[in-house]
């Protein structure tokens, strides 16, 4: 019998002790706040906050805590009915009297709804303390005076300049990649495609919000482009004129004449800086027509300088026939 009650003695004994280290520290008095003195103790409490706040705190009393002691916060908002984690962090108890932990406010303000801080000594849950945020609705909505962006279209890496003024607002925001700006202002951006920029102005009644897109075309690529301007003749020979339009210096390239469907001669075109004009003649080519005849002469016809502007590579120009010796 005595065996049987020091078993069981042993087994309550383990049972409390297993109870008490699955027990966290109590931690007492934490406060939700939005400002701390410089030791850490909160300056005002609340537990409704507006959505414009910048940053919610909560100031946690170290003392009763063990100096060894882990101390974290974990950030929750009610999501639909589901809690998800928007922050986790820790400090050593033994790191100040009043431990701080901060929830930074989004670019565009709080969702409105239900929040909690968690809190947990060395892993062990010790304490929770849930919070709302809220529209006044008493206030008024701030006012997107102007929003725009100048040009409206741009070539890929050129930038634009976005140009804004806003009224009766706590916090301003601009998105993509920008975040927070004054209420006024201008910013120069270089977008790589189309883009829709957002403004959103937001103050405790409220966000507002307005949109401007913006169309970014392809890069320009440096090329020549290649264009005959004009066939002509003199005596028996043929000339023909180019001219290079683009912002690059053409390669060497070649030119056909034609009469009809047959190629009666081809010539050479060097190298031409942009915007320069040369006349050429088919020097092998003797023009032995009584009647006046087309003739037709095509550049690049190798397509050595790529295909811009393909339409211009050829011109058909009518030439006095000349008397047959």
């Amino acid at each position: 019998m005595w065996c049987l009650i020091k078993r069981s003695m042993l087994m309550v004994a383990y049972l409390l002790i297993g109870a008490a280290a699955a027990c966290a520290p109590a931690i007492q008095n934490i406060v939700l706040t939005t400002q701390v003195d410089s030791a850490g103790k909160a300056l005002n409490s609340a537990t409704v906050f507006s959505v414009d706040t910048p940053r919610i705190m909560c100031s946690v009393p170290s003392a009763g805590l063990p100096a060894t002691s882990e101390i974290s916060a974990k950030w929750l908002y009610n999501d639909s009915g589901s809690w998800s984690t928007l922050k986790e962090e820790s400090f050593p108890a033994a790191s100040a009297s009043n431990i701080v932990f901060a929830l930074n406010a989004p670019d565009s303000g709080w969702p409105q709804g239900n929040y909690a801080i968690s809190l947990l000594v060395d892993g062990k849950q010790a304490t929770e303390k849930q919070f709302s945020i809220k529209i006044d609705e008493s206030a008024s909505l701030p006012v997107i005076n102007t929003f725009s962006a100048t040009p409206g279209m741009v070539t890929a890496g050129q930038p634009l300049t976005l140009s804004w003024n806003v009224s009766g607002a706590s916090r301003v925001s601009i998105s993509p990649d920008i975040g927070s700006v004054e209420a006024g202002g201008s910013r120069s951006v270089t977008p790589t495609a189309d883009t829709t920029y957002t403004i959103t102005a937001l103050s405790s009644g409220g966000p507002s919000s307005k949109s401007v897109s913006v169309h970014v075309l392809p890069p320009v690529t440096e090329t020549a482009d290649m264009e005959v301007i004009d066939v002509f003749r003199e005596a028996s020979m043929v000339y023909y004129t180019v001219r290079n339009n683009g912002a690059a210096i053409s390669k060497p390239s070649s030119a056909n004449l034609y009469i009809g469907m047959n190629v009666m001669a081809s010539g050479y075109i060097p190298p031409m800086a942009p915007g320069e004009q040369k006349t050429l003649v088919f020097g092998t080519f003797s023009w032995g027509y009584a009647y006046t005849t087309p003739a037709t002469v095509c550049i690049d016809t190798l397509n050595e300088n790529g295909p811009s502007n393909a339409e211009y590579k050829c011109l058909t120009r009518a030439l006095a026939g000349a008397r047959v010796l």
